[in-house]
């Protein structure tokens, strides 16, 4: 959207929004998970769904930060 000179605040509010609810459900489900005690689960996801899950969210960041850097360099 920033590309093609559209208002891209919005979207940026709309990504780290998913960013946000997706931490929030990755979290219910592994409180989910202790509190049924299922530790087989627990051992199987979470060190993976962690790396994604950070990795994600920096990208995330990194996407929403861009054009804001881009706009401001541009008027430099």
């Amino acid at each position: 959207m920033y590309m093609t000179g559209k208002d891209y605040k919005l979207a940026m509010a709309i990504g780290l929004s998913f960013t946000a609810l997706t931490l929030c459900a990755e979290y219910s489900l592994v409180a989910d998970w202790v509190e049924v005690k299922d530790l087989a689960a627990l051992e199987d996801v979470v060190p993976t769904m962690e790396r994604a899950l950070w990795f994600l969210t920096i990208v995330s960041i990194f996407l929403n930060i861009a054009p804001i850097l881009l706009e401001r360099k541009r008027k430099k």
